[in-house]
């Protein structure tokens, strides 16, 4: 891997950790489909899952290894402006998280409820999410909000489901579909 493209990984995956914290995380996100993608040259988000051979031949799921998931917070005080700046700034932080293939921000009429929709190449880059998630905007999210639940899309092994602190979690296991861009 290049050096330049390297320290970006480094750089995006947390300022708060030590260098060989960081190269374990991100050899933990290698493990997935997402470095699959990176060794061939593009990006992890410009992806699709076919393009890993593990999520092509997935005996479980037509989506291959991907999970998404939908979590729903409602803001405690002062709507949408309140938090405005923070969901600004977790947007610009997911775009540069290797498997991260889709995050968007979706907020109710009034501006009380904030919906997600997250979804990445495997559970690897689900974790890489979720510790970056809990270094840099945990305290601050749920100062602000409440999360009053999560619809998972995917499979998802124990590790992963402990890292969810949201109200009622629904769990659906992939059925049939594809994906394209």
């Amino acid at each position: 891997m290049e050096s330049e493209r390297f320290d970006g990984l480094v750089r995006s995956f947390g300022q708060s950790r030590s260098r060989r914290q960081t190269l374990r995380g991100l050899a933990s996100v290698a493990a997935g489909a997402s470095a699959l993608a990176l060794s061939g040259g593009t990006r992890a988000q410009d992806a699709t899952p076919a393009a890993s051979p593990e999520a092509a031949a997935s005996p479980v799921s037509p989506l291959g290894t991907e999970v998404a998931w939908i979590p729903e917070w409602v803001v405690k005080s002062g709507g949408l402006e309140s938090v405005r700046p923070l969901l600004e700034e977790m947007v610009t932080s997911a775009q540069d998280e290797a498997g991260t293939l889709s995050y968007a921000v979706y907020v109710s009429e009034d501006g009380q409820t904030i919906t997600f929709y997250e979804r990445y190449a495997d559970e690897a880059a689900v974790l890489a999410h979720q510790t970056h998630f809990g270094e840099r905007f945990a305290e601050r999210a749920t100062a602000a909000m409440t999360c009053s639940r999560i619809t998972v899309l995917g499979s998802l092994g124990e590790e992963v489901r402990k890292t969810l602190n949201c109200g009622p979690q629904t769990y659906l296991q992939p059925f049939g579909g594809f994906s394209a861009r």
